[in-house]
């Protein structure tokens, strides 16, 4: 079975807004294949009824094909339950609950990726108002060397996702948001989105 590798910290921006550092060289955790969600346009999904407060990280998420080589990119969101994130962090304990949740993965459409991927941008939309929006270039790490750090050591299989980290702007949801996003090219083609009303 694949698995869903997430790179935390990779925009300055986010990690000074979070109260951390940038980091000197990529570190990953990971999300159960089964929170993997890829909604039809303009659908409502679900989320777990015990959750209060989900926070939003759009982000650039890579497919592996054949021996670790890029077959796909899209956009994605890292759904966060921030509170027990926060919880789980300020006792030093892991925090796989707060990031393993069911549809808390969530994919758009994917396209074969370009030649480089420092052009491309990110923006997340909620009703309308802008949230988040950043450059890939903006990144402390680019997309393919957090790859080759990940080669290094990780079991890599073929379908394998990688997130490759969110900019700053992060943020809570509610049930009933609209949620818009994108990724797209430095002339504004949309390469792949999400449009979805969380239930």
């Amino acid at each position: 079975m694949p698995s869903i590798w997430c790179a935390l910290r990779t925009f300055a921006a986010h990690a000074k807004e979070m109260g951390s550092n940038p980091l000197v060289s990529p570190r990953f955790f990971l999300k159960p294949w089964a929170a993997l969600a890829q909604p039809p346009m303009g659908c409502e999904m679900m989320i777990p009824a015990h959750l209060n407060e989900i926070h939003h990280e759009v982000e650039l998420v890579l497919k592996l094909g054949e021996n670790q080589t890029l077959s796909g990119i899209a956009v994605g969101l890292d759904l966060t339950d921030r509170p027990t994130q926060d919880e789980a962090k300020s006792a030093g304990m892991p925090w796989t609950q707060s990031k393993g949740f069911a549809n808390s993965a969530v994919v758009g459409n994917f396209v074969e990726p370009p030649v480089g991927l420092s052009h491309l941008r990110l923006e997340l939309a909620i009703n309308g108002e802008p949230r988040q929006e950043a450059s890939i270039e903006e990144m402390v790490f680019t997309p393919l060397n957090l790859l080759d750090h990940l080669a290094q050591w990780a079991p890599l299989e073929k379908e394998d996702l990688l997130f490759c980290g969110t900019p700053s702007g992060v943020g809570p949801l509610i049930r009933g948001d609209h949620l818009q996003a994108r990724l797209l090219r430095e002339d504004g083609t949309v390469l792949s989105e999400l449009d979805l009303i969380l239930a």
